[in-house]
């Protein structure tokens, strides 16, 4: 159940109401923190941490006797202010210290807890049990890594825990000296502490949350540049995979510069480095000055034709504007870190690929957000707003207010934004302030049904023609209430003519319904009617055409959005109706994205197959897979083309290419994995987290080529062994091929119990799938009671997982 909340003014019916969060508010807190020194060592093998932090701070009222540290679970061997021990008590959640001597106002003090702990959340050891790699390549690595967003880190460190005190750190870090520790800020010194071990020291020279404060820990290898800025790019790499360094790194550089430029601001730190970890819960993360991202993302030259990191590399940075320089007051205000960064990586493609990828990326965007307004009305302010709204439809509202502002007022604005709250927290509030004070616009229509209210527009599109005239019928029929209003916003119509020429004019929408007029003086012929040309507005449209003014559409907008919408209208359209223009249109198309989607439409169709054999052979990774899922009959043309792509496609293709070749040519699927054993199996290639090979196995196994051998190979990659895409995708292949027994049971039990939630979701569906089997039931059941290792924690997990 919603509840609302409700601002009174003056006049007696003055009264606008909002969906209430009970999360708006920032967390009292009676120190300002100044400095965090942690300093640490690592028991691996059992995930142990000792620790001694001291914390800098200085009091904000008088009086204070008490100070409470976040720190579950965590057990404190001292406390100590100003060289004097203290009480302390702990509890589950902390640990609250007790002052001999009132603190004072504005006086600075310095307590330091000595503690340990072995922690499940927070901080991360990966591989440390596993004696059995043999494999540095493929096998599972040895490493620490932390992830303190959201309040994590205090799972390993005892601290105020919350975004809205930012300080300088510290981190001194005691390890092997045959490894290499990152940490945030510039790194100080490195000093051999005996044989075995070094001290590393990293220390931060600006404030920053205590939650973006990062360890990562490995045999790591270092690339070095700088940006033509001057700022110092490291990206730290797995030395065993060198060939991955550049594919994956690529544009680091270029997106600092560029984002210097669209902000203004040059880049807020000292550094910058990036570094890859295994088993990452996330995709990345911005820790300040060191972001760190999952090793899925680290790829060869074939694996970044199916997906490489650009996009969350640059999303990951411009975080270190938009959440480390300045950061959100409490998680209410995520969008202004969140949806800035997914709107700037946007803006970087711009670059990179032209201004249509940015307009493409920017529709899917309002798409998301359409379909998040399904299943409920949260603002984009709210902590319940979700990652569809505080990620993509916050990015597309970005590009709303830099569309009603214009570009250089939108760019004055964020410039003026980042200086004055730079080092700061900051609320909604402070950027609409800032609107107000950079260009003297007053955007509070704006804030108020794009911020602070949820809901899209839902627009109701008519038109006739009249002596003189166009009048287009607009109708705003979403659902109006007390909380979603009729919308504000200044839209471009367009009217296409028959002769090729073209009206254009924009109005301001701001009533539940109207009327505009568009002048068509010599009354020429309608060929379409564009309502938000260049698709600027987030919002859902009803406007019923027909396939004549569709296609005319597709083929004749200047907009690559609006060809692109047209085309999406005309999937279910006759293919005979479509197929001249689809192939008239493929042929001058740029924007691949539109010839991927002609791609689709035409595979279905018989009558286009020599259309198809004369260009698949040159078809891209993004148009080639439409081509493979969706071509009915393979002619012998098309199977040779298929082949070609098994030696030398992306992964993805090789392996798209090898299941249908196998599933519609049965008799010689023994012979395509023969093909695909020497190309790459036997030589060690394997594909993006082993995509490549699980596919092979999986397809011997079912065409009975080396049946016992491959299957035994498929369960081993489930195992720990191997990091958790791989592990997923073993144990999805032994599902659909019905193999459940006590070793695949055994790795799948153990994958359940991880820290790692995109592993252990996944292990539990498929362990439920087998146990609503009663055979397989029991053999679950049996592999549990028989195994001494499993917990009481353990059992209750696997009983609420359904299959135990």
């Amino acid at each position: 159940m919603l509840s609302v909340f409700a601002l009174y003014g003056n006049a007696q019916n003055d009264v606008k109401t909002y969906i209430n969060d009970p999360y708006d508010h920032s967390r009292e807190h009676s120190a300002d923190i100044t400095n965090m020194k942690v300093e640490v060592s690592f028991d691996c093998p059992n995930g142990k941490v000792t620790g001694k932090v001291t914390h800098t701070f200085i009091a904000l009222r008088n009086n204070i006797d008490t100070l409470f540290f976040d720190a579950p679970q965590i057990k404190i061997l001292s406390a100590i202010i100003d060289g004097k021990e203290c009480k302390f008590s702990t509890n589950t959640d902390g640990v609250t210290v007790y002052f001999n001597q009132k603190l004072s106002s504005e006086n600075i003090y310095n307590l330091t807890f000595t503690y340990e702990a072995t922690p499940k959340r927070g901080i991360y050891f990966i591989g440390w049990k596993n004696q059995n790699i043999t494999d540095a390549r493929n096998q599972t690595r040895k490493q620490i890594w932390t992830q303190g967003q959201g309040i994590d880190n205090r799972h390993w460190i005892p601290m105020y825990d919350n975004m809205n005190d930012k300080f300088t750190t510290e981190t001194i870090v005691t390890f092997d000296k045959e490894y290499n520790v990152l940490s945030n800020g510039i790194l100080k010194s490195v000093k051999n502490k005996n044989d075995k071990t070094k001290i590393w020291h990293y220390a931060m020279t600006k404030p920053h949350a205590g939650y973006l404060l990062m360890l990562a820990i490995d045999k790591y290898s270092v690339k070095k540049t700088k940006t033509k800025t001057g700022v110092p790019v490291s990206f730290w790499y797995y030395p065993e995979l060198p060939e991955k360094v550049e594919p994956t790194s690529i544009h680091t550089e270029k997106i600092i510069e560029f984002f210097e430029s669209e902000t203004g601001i040059a880049y807020p730190w000292e550094s910058y480095s990036q570094v890859m970890v295994q088993d990452f819960i996330y995709g990345a993360m911005e820790n300040t000055t060191a972001t760190v991202f999952g090793d899925f993302f680290n790829v060869d030259s074939k694996a970044f034709e199916d997906r490489n990191y650009i996009s969350v590399n640059a999303h990951e940075l411009a975080h270190q504007w938009f959440g480390d320089l300045i950061t959100a007051r409490t998680g209410t205000d995520a969008w202004l870190q969140e949806s800035f960064a997914t709107f700037y990586s946007k803006r970087f493609f711009s670059l990179i690929e032209g201004s249509d990828k940015e307009k493409f990326i920017n529709k899917q965007e309002i798409i998301s957000a359409i379909k998040a307004s399904e299943n409920d009305n949260f603002p984009i302010r709210h902590s319940s707003g979700g990652t569809s709204r505080v990620y993509q439809k916050g990015s597309s509202v970005l590009s709303m207010l830099r569309y009603v502002m214009g570009d250089e007022a939108f760019k004055k604005t964020i410039k003026y934004y980042l200086t004055q709250y730079s080092y700061k927290n900051v609320e909604s509030k402070d950027l609409e302030k800032s609107i107000q004070d950079a260009t003297g616009l007053n955007l509070d229509w704006f804030f108020d049904q794009w911020i602070y209210r949820g809901g899209e527009p839902h627009y109701k599109i008519s038109y006739n023609k009249v002596e003189g005239f166009t009048n287009i019928n607009v109708e705003q029929i979403h659902k109006i209430n007390e909380l979603i209003k009729v919308f504000k916003m200044p839209i471009n119509f367009a009217v296409y003519y028959k002769d090729g020429s073209v009206s254009r004019k924009q109005f301001w929408i701001d009533k539940q319904t109207q009327t505009v007029a568009i002048p068509n003086e010599y009354n020429k012929q309608i060929a379409f009617v564009l309502f938000d040309e260049n698709c600027e507005i987030t919002k859902k449209v009803t406007f019923n055409k027909s396939n004549e003014e569709l296609l005319a559409q597709f083929l004749e907008a200047d907009s690559m959005i609006d060809r692109y919408d047209a085309l999406l209208e005309l999937k279910n359209t006759k293919t005979e109706t479509k197929r001249i223009a689809l192939i008239e249109a493929y042929k001058r198309e740029k924007f691949v994205p539109i010839k991927a989607e002609i791609i689709a439409q035409l595979a279905i169709d018989e009558s286009s197959q020599d259309f198809l054999v004369s260009e698949a052979a040159g078809f891209n990774s993004e148009i080639a897979k439409p081509f493979i899922n969706n071509i009915k009959n393979i002619a012998p043309d098309l199977k040779k083309i298929l082949v070609r792509y098994i030696e030398t496609g992306s992964y993805d293709i090789i392996e798209k290419s090898l299941l249908r070749l196998c599933s519609d040519f049965k008799n010689e699927a023994i012979d395509y994995l023969k093909k695909i054993e020497d190309l790459y199996i036997n030589k060690k290639i394997y594909g993006q987290n082993n995509n490549l090979y699980i596919k092979f196995l999986e397809l011997s196994v079912l065409n009975n080529y080396n049946a016992i051998e491959n299957t035994a190979t498929l369960e081993q990659l489930s195992s720990d062994l191997y990091e958790f895409r791989t592990r997923i995708a073993a144990m999805e292949a032994l599902k659909r091929l019905g193999i459940c027994n006590q070793s695949s049971i055994s790795k799948m039990l153990d994958a359940a119990l991880s820290n790692n939630g995109r592993l252990a979701a996944p292990a539990k569906n498929i362990l439920k799938y087998f146990a609503e089997q009663s055979k397989y039931r029991i053999l679950i059941k049996d592999s549990i009671d028989k195994t001494n290792s499993y917990t009481d924690a353990d059992k209750k997990i696997f009983k609420d997982g359904g299959f135990y």
